[in-house]
């Protein structure tokens, strides 16, 4: 096994596949109260216009990331780390590797919405510099939370 700096378990990111989707609807589920079902993250594991790819760190899956071609843009569906894994930069990874997987292939925006409590999440887009670009009300069911929106247009990489 790897080992990063400081003798941690080196995080990788790669393409999922259908052993992953046990897992990923195990951080699905631990992480969002209205969670996508099994069946929705098997589809999204086929979809042709989008890529899933999950990060792992002794083999085991701890975070993964959900992009969909939709319109004009590249849309980040989902984006979930294990609660055990956060604030070690595997959020950061996975967006970049899904960024440069999908690299104007054949869309050059991308776009996603966080619910504006997500303090964590939305300092990682910004940090990426994705830029808000309006709320939508009331857009998550289960508490009627806002989303806030945001885009990133190619070329506007993190420096």
């Amino acid at each position: 096994m790897t080992r990063a700096p400081g003798g941690a378990a080196k995080v990788r990111v790669r393409l999922a596949h259908g052993g992953d989707l046990d897992a990923i609807v195990r951080l699905e589920v631990s992480s969002d109260p209205v969670s996508w079902s099994r069946p929705i993250l098997a589809a999204e594991l086929e979809r042709a216009e989008g890529v899933l790819l999950v990060a792992t760190e002794r083999k085991e899956v701890i975070g993964y990331i959900c992009c969909a071609g939709q319109g004009d843009s590249w849309h980040v569906l989902n984006l979930v780390v294990d609660r055990g894994c956060r604030n070690r930069g595997v959020g950061a990874q996975l967006l970049d590797a899904a960024i440069a997987v999908l690299h104007g292939n054949p869309y050059r925006r991308y776009t996603l919405e966080v619910r504006v409590s997500n303090e964590p999440a939305i300092r990682l887009y910004r940090s990426r510099r994705f830029t808000d670009s309006g709320v939508r009300p009331r857009y998550y069911s289960n508490n009627q939370e806002d989303a806030l929106i945001m885009w990133l247009e190619e070329g506007e990489t993190a420096a």
